[in-house]
């Protein structure tokens, strides 16, 4: 009988300390996540917006006309009254003057000038992606439906210059 090691016994015996576990299929790896349970690939996208969002330069000069509601009636005047300024700066001005439920309406509608980031983000796009000089919408925000007339969208003339200073 060949002598077994005090390893193979001690396994074996049924009153021993140690005990066998069955072996199972190693479990995948649970996905790697980043801050708050967000999935690596989904931060990763919104770290790269917001890279961007940073390193846009433009300055942003638009007007809007603010309308409270979100019935049907609410969006029927807005696309009347987007055909009637057919993209007339003008036009919208005094739309904004006589019909907008926006404090701004004082100045025509005018937002001023601003960066990415300041506005809500529904506003925001139409500044950052559309063509200027022309009248957008109806836009839908928590404040109510807006159209926009987007003036200018481009890069300031510092912006430039700084530029040019730190490729030399």
């Amino acid at each position: 009988m060949a002598r077994r090691s005090w390893l193979a016994a001690a396994l074996l015996s049924s009153t021993s300390a140690l005990s066998i576990v069955p072996l199972r299929a190693p479990r995948a790896p649970p996905p790697i996540m980043a801050f708050g349970g967000v999935s690596m690939e989904r931060w990763s996208d919104a770290l790269k917006v917001t890279v961007a969002a940073m390193t846009d330069y433009r300055v942003a000069r638009a007007s809007h006309i603010l309308l409270k509601g979100v019935d049907k009636a609410t969006m029927q005047q807005l696309e009347e009254w987007k055909a009637e300024i057919a993209d007339d700066p003008d036009k919208f001005a005094d739309r904004a003057r006589t019909s907008s439920l926006c404090p701004s309406r004082g100045k025509g509608g005018s937002l001023g000038y601003f960066t990415r980031g300041k506005m809500v983000k529904e506003v925001d796009a139409v500044a950052f992606g559309e063509r200027p000089g022309a009248c957008y919408g109806p836009v839908r925000t928590d404040f109510g439906h807006h159209l926009i007339f987007l003036h200018s969208c481009q890069v300031p003339d510092n912006g430039r210059a700084m530029e040019k200073f730190f490729s030399a």
